[in-house]
């Protein structure tokens, strides 16, 4: 079973504070959301839910419908997040006892038990007039906060009006679930009615709809739902009116079709059962009118955020965060050394006046010239072709745009999520990263010093070193597999955006090949016999793709009947694939291109997806994506579409990752 260790942090934002309940959703965690500093609850899915796709596709389908659902007794949701390791479905905490903690309290009255059923009719209803049904109802998704309303959780596993409903989540016993959900039917709005009458059996005769504790096997549970009629309410307490026990037993009733259908169904049946119009039913807890749950609400005890900014106590000092981008004693050949005395000066004196200090365009630099060669030990051109091995399992990080404050950022962060660093941090743009072919330096783009142009930031030497002075405006730089040339997209003048080429590095800076339209990215092939590129197709941001020799010739149109092209690609480590993005504007793909047929595949299914690029051994493609929350995040998925995991989240826009070798 998959639990949460206290104090893990999710996502470099979620940390998780404790245990709450076990749900059918999976285990219930409060947490803290550190960008905000509030509390969350978070559901963690159960392994075979969050190891396969399909699952997966089943919750993210609804849930751009369910984050937009408000409604006064219904918890708000967050969305469905997934690490290398979890998935985990987020939504609001409500401070205050669950039903689960009512029941321990003691059965209620009649009276009482019509205000949670005035509630939760009401919070199912806006369900389902989203056609979406529940069908996980339970005493732990429902809690009371401290003004007394009663909110219903657990919404993120709503399943679509009509769907069969076996259930795909944790093993929470089936307590409350309709005989057609333990059928595998498809499922009403009769269902839901059901489970409700089940916890409105249970709230008010203290007992289970066997008229006892419920049998501890599955099928034992299952057997008493499906075959067996429910204990008479009005014989398990005298307190039960006979007209509101038989009305009970009527929404009991093993055949949806013969049950009471709906909230309104439900509510004004068992109301007048009662002799208590709907009108005067409480819309809120209060001592008198329900003593039961008051009491439980005076027993609570509130969780307390910390007074301090959590931001300032979790992220570690710059130099302690900076350290992880060089080699390890081990990676350097086993020699130990006081790295972690050394880096902290170094790094303080010289990256972060070097690197971090924000400039103006009018403040000088102390950059080699474009012509400039490294200086002995930063970064040799290689003299063979470095073949695509990683040096950690399926490249060990990935660096990316991180959009903040209104300017492009470079980011860090492994390939399970951990480790996130913000590398830059001024008033100007830096984008487009990429890895040298020896992972010991990153190649980017940035308009620093005016115009873009690129730059190489050498791990090791601790040097940032300026490889093109105005020569336009340069992006999208790629290596050669050998290392010793680099092939960039660059706007002179007014002119269309084109192909250019240098040296690793920055000298025999040339264009290669001036096409009929702008050039906006460029890929060198893994053999290193082909340019792939995008250009223009005459309607705005829309492209196709190409390739070319890297002498500038033998063009040849790849795409074809592909609308809305998008301005990235990359080359599989094989050489057999390019992958591209796609579609309608803000409804974008990510597409497998034969680099030698043109023939394409849709590898992702809605979200807005944009900028994939493979793992070094081709195992799996990181890319970004706005499925979730409407927000630019990094996710991973494997390399035949399956299993997309979130990596990064963060309320601006991670985008263009590239991995390390």
């Amino acid at each position: 079973m998959a639990v949460f260790v206290e104090g893990l942090v999710l996502l470099n934002q979620f940390r998780v504070e404790e245990h709450v309940a076990s749900t059918p959703l999976g285990a219930q965690y409060r947490a803290i959301d550190l960008y905000r500093n509030k509390f969350l609850s978070v559901f963690l899915l159960p392994e075979f839910v969050s190891h396969k796709i399909e699952p997966i596709q089943e919750l993210e389908k609804s849930a751009s419908t369910l984050r937009s659902l408000k409604h006064l007794h219904l918890i708000p949701y967050l969305g469905v997040f997934q690490t290398h390791e979890h998935a985990f479905l987020l939504e609001e905490w409500v401070d205050g006892p669950s039903l689960r903690d009512v029941l321990r309290e003691g059965s209620v009255k009649v009276e009482e038990g019509l205000i949670y059923l005035k509630a939760l009719c009401s919070a199912l209803e806006a369900l389902h007039e989203k056609e979406l049904l529940h069908l996980n109802l339970c005493p732990e998704l429902i809690r009371i906060n401290r003004q007394g309303s009663i909110q219903l959780g657990g919404i993120g596993a709503a399943r679509s009006l009509g769907a069969t409903a076996h259930r795909i989540l944790d093993k929470y016993p089936g307590l409350y679930l309709s005989p057609e959900q333990i059928r595998g039917m498809a499922c009403q709005p009769a269902s839901d009615m059901y489970a409700l009458a089940a916890l409105i059996y249970q709230m008010t005769t203290g007992a289970w709809i066997n008229g006892k504790s419920p049998p501890k096997s599955e099928e034992a549970i299952r057997r008493v739902h499906l075959e067996k009629n429910p204990a008479t309410p009005s014989t398990l307490s005298d307190e039960i009116p006979d007209h509101f026990s038989r009305m009970l037993l009527w929404a009991l009733r093993k055949d949806p079709e013969e049950r009471l259908k709906n909230g309104t169904e439900l509510l004004t049946s068992l109301s007048l059962a009662a002799r208590i119009p709907v009108k005067d039913i409480p819309s809120n807890i209060s001592p008198t009118s329900a003593p039961i749950t008051a009491k439980a609400l005076s027993n609570w005890k509130s969780p307390s955020l910390p007074k301090t900014s959590l931001i300032a106590s979790d992220v570690a000092p710059l130099e302690d965060r900076l350290a992880t981008l060089l080699p390890s004693p081990r990676e350097r050949g086993g020699v130990k050394f006081p790295w972690k005395v050394v880096i902290a000066l170094i790094l303080a004196v010289g990256i972060i006046a070097l690197f971090w200090i924000p400039r103006s365009d009018h403040e000088s630099t102390t950059i080699p010239a474009t012509s400039t060669k490294f200086e002995a030990g930063a970064i040799p051109s290689p003299t063979k072709v470095i073949p695509p091995t990683p040096t950690a399992e399926h490249g060990g990080q990935i660096a990316f745009t991180c959009t903040r404050n209104e300017f492009n950022q470079l980011c860090i962060v492994n390939r399970d999520g951990t480790g996130y660093t913000q590398l830059t941090d001024m008033d100007a743009s830096s984008y487009y990263p990429v890895f040298t072919p020896d992972g010991k330096g990153l190649l980017f783009s940035s308009n620093r010093n005016g115009s873009f142009d690129l730059y190489l930031l050498v791990f090791d030497q601790k040097q940032l070193v300026q490889l093109t002075d105005r020569v336009g405006n340069v992006v999208s730089p790629d290596y050669s597999p050998d290392g010793r040339r680099i092939v960039f997209a660059n706007r002179p003048d007014n002119l269309p955006t084109s192909i250019w080429t240098m040296d690793s590095d920055g000298s025999n800076q040339r264009m290669l090949y001036q096409g009929p339209d702008s050039i906006v990215a460029v890929a060198w092939s893994p053999a290193g016999d082909k340019i792939a590129y995008a250009m223009s197709a005459g309607i705005s941001q829309e492209y196709e793709i190409f390739t070319m020799d890297p002498d500038g010739t033998g063009h040849r149109r790849l795409t074809q009947g592909l609308r809305g092209i998008g301005g990235s690609l990359d080359w599989s480590p094989d050489g057999r694939y390019l992958l591209i993005y796609a579609g309608p504007i803000n409804d974008n793909d990510i597409y497998r291109l034969d680099s030698t047929s043109g023939e394409f595949m849709r590898m992702t299914d809605g979200g807005n997806n944009a900028g994939a690029r493979y793992s070094p051994d081709g195992r799996y493609i990181v890319f970004n994506s706005t499925r979730n929350a409407d927000q630019a995040d990094l996710y991973i998925m494997r390399a035949d579409g399956s299993n997309p995991q979130q990596l990064t989240n963060h309320p601006e826009p991670d985008w263009g990752a590239h991995w390390s070798p």
